[in-house]
């Protein structure tokens, strides 16, 4: 039997909004990329009735095919309370919210759900893995919108979806020697889950996700600051540079740049604290999940046991570096060197003290402070991400291991007849040449295949125009 793996991930669909001054471009409806998600399917798994029962074919959606933190509107007439902080940032992701949010998603991308359905109706199998900003699959009732939406297109196709037809995987998907899929985001302090099968707290009797830093900044800080792409992290500048930032965008016009980020940023740090005394613990039953998950893949226990302790915590515990990725530390400081200044000018001192210590001393400092202070970032997971994926092949007999994530398609040796590929994404990012407009990303795919646990093929290739 040959098994094909087609592997896409970081898509980020969600709700379509054009706005004409540029706010949230990358939601804009020029960069859907549907007829050319399906052109691509068709062309990788095409109907062919002699291959059938030769080929096993299986698309593994590697997280982050959907984005709920991106869906900001809610409905006109909601059969649930909704909060002023939601009208203003989007609901929570409580299981009928996060319902709610799929399914305006996918009313936005009908031609993505008729390419999966025709992919399954010639009887192939899809297996989603759930990534950061996608968890919210983790309810039933979410998995049942995609499910129905699948049945309801395979339908109007004339076909209808086979038993089994779409998989759900929470963590990672894994065929003995041929392949171990994993979104990646477990490696990444601003993107990991405390309990990546119990990803639910209790709040105000509802169970609601365990949202870890990057997905509430996308909710509460990206969302308000719509000329930033939080696909392609141009939101991390330097101090000139956002100051350009602000009168090339906001100089001119009723959008609030400073407002939105300093709030925005307290809120997310004040969730943070406020979960930190919740997410001490693992649930008592987490041993047992991760025995259940031993027990579906038939691998020792102790294997997956290996593989948990491979993630990295949540950044919930490193306070300082929460305030720094927000800036606050910076904002702070340039509080005391203005009220430094100002204490100068007041007191009777010489002239070139009062000048020299806040032109001078000041910035020197602040240079200093910033030598020292560096560390972990949220790009630091690019640099690591390959040799987590190489712990794991050297720990499970695999030929490929391959994740998302970082949205930088690579593909690299591990060792003889064993890669690493990062599959990329397909969400918009910035031109090469012009810096301050969108295109397509990279849209790239991943295609092995295996005959008898054998490689026959493997390609990491794009789909760009």
């Amino acid at each position: 039997m040959r098994n094909k793996y087609i592997v896409l991930s970081d898509l980020h669909l969600c709700d379509v909004e054009d706005n004409p001054d540029g706010w949230k471009a990358y939601k804009g409806s020029r960069y859907l990329f549907d007829e050319e998600l399906a052109a691509l399917i068709g062309q990788l798994a095409p109907e062919d009735a002699r291959n059938k029962k030769a080929e096993r074919v299986l698309l593994i959606l590697n997280g982050d095919i959907f984005d709920f933190d991106l869906v900001t509107a809610v409905p006109q007439n909601p059969p649930w309370p909704v909060s002023r902080s939601e009208k203003r940032r989007g609901l929570k992701a409580t299981e009928e919210k996060s319902a709610w949010k799929l399914a305006r998603v996918l009313s936005c991308h009908r031609r993505f759900v008729e390419a999966l359905a025709a992919f399954c109706v010639r009887g192939h199998t899809i297996v989603c893995i759930m990534g950061n900003h996608d968890r919210e699959l983790h309810f039933l009732s979410v998995q049942g919108v995609f499910t129905a939406a699948l049945e309801q297109a395979a339908a109007s196709l004339g076909g209808a979806m086979p038993p089994g037809a779409i998989r759900y995987e929470p963590w990672f998907y894994f065929v003995r020697g041929e392949i171990y899929a994993e979104h990646g985001q477990q490696y990444d302090y601003y993107s990991s889950y405390h309990s990546l099968l119990a990803p639910t707290l209790r709040e105000s009797k509802q169970e609601i996700i365990e949202l870890p830093m990057g997905n509430l900044s996308n909710r509460y800080l990206m969302s308000s600051m719509g000329f930033f792409n939080p696909h392609a992290g141009d939101f991390i500048l330097n101090l000139f540079s956002y100051v350009l930032h602000w009168l090339k965008h906001y100089a001119f016009s009723r959008r609030s740049l400073l407002f939105n980020w300093f709030f925005g940023s307290l809120v997310v740090v004040r969730e943070l604290c406020r979960r930190k005394r919740v997410l001490r613990l693992r649930p008592q039953k987490y041993e047992t999940m991760l025995e259940e998950v031993a027990s579906r893949y038939r691998i020792p226990v102790e294997w997956v046991m290996a593989l948990d302790r491979l993630g990295r915590p949540p950044i919930t515990n490193r306070f300082y570096r929460i305030l720094r990725e927000f800036w606050l530390d910076r904002a702070l400081i340039a509080a005391v060197m203005i009220g430094g200044t100002v204490a100068l000018a007041l007191i009777p001192i010489p002239l070139w003290v009062k000048l020299m210590v806040p032109l001078c001393g000041f910035p020197l400092l602040f240079f200093i402070y910033e030598y020292l202070a560096r560390g972990s970032s949220i790009f630091t997971i690019e640099k690591e991400i390959p040799g987590t994926a190489r712990r794991i092949s050297e720990l499970l007999p695999v030929r490929i291991v391959t994740f998302g994530h970082t949205h930088v398609p690579r593909l690299i040796p591990l060792a003889r007849n064993v890669w690493f590929a990062d599959t990329g994404g397909w969400a918009p990012l910035f031109a090469k040449e012009d810096k301050t407009r969108l295109a397509p990303g990279h849209r790239t795919y991943l295609v092995a295949a295996f005959e008898d646990g054998e490689e026959v093929s493997l390609r990491l290739d794009s789909w760009m125009p």
